[in-house]
């Protein structure tokens, strides 16, 4: 079985609304965040991604603004109801 359909996965509900505070597009966010686009736009949708990948991400964005609220509350993993 692959370890891929094992993996959790996790997604950022307020990823959009932190993301538009200051970023006009997923063009000059990756670009400010140094990102694939391809990642931004599935973050933006809600769409699951990787927790590493989620945590890149909000550690990036920590890094430049401010988040609101710590970490470990903005990562949802999907398994749980």
């Amino acid at each position: 079985m692959s370890k891929k359909k094992d993996r959790a996965w996790f997604v950022c509900r307020q990823w959009t609304d932190l993301v538009t505070r200051h970023y006009a597009s997923d063009i000059e966010a990756s670009r400010a965040l140094k990102a694939d686009p391809k990642v931004l736009a599935r973050l933006r949708s809600g769409i699951p991604v990787a927790k590493s990948t989620l945590l890149k991400m909000l550690r990036r964005y920590a890094g430049r603004h401010d988040l609101g609220s710590a970490v470990a509350d903005l990562v949802v993993d999907t398994r749980l109801p």
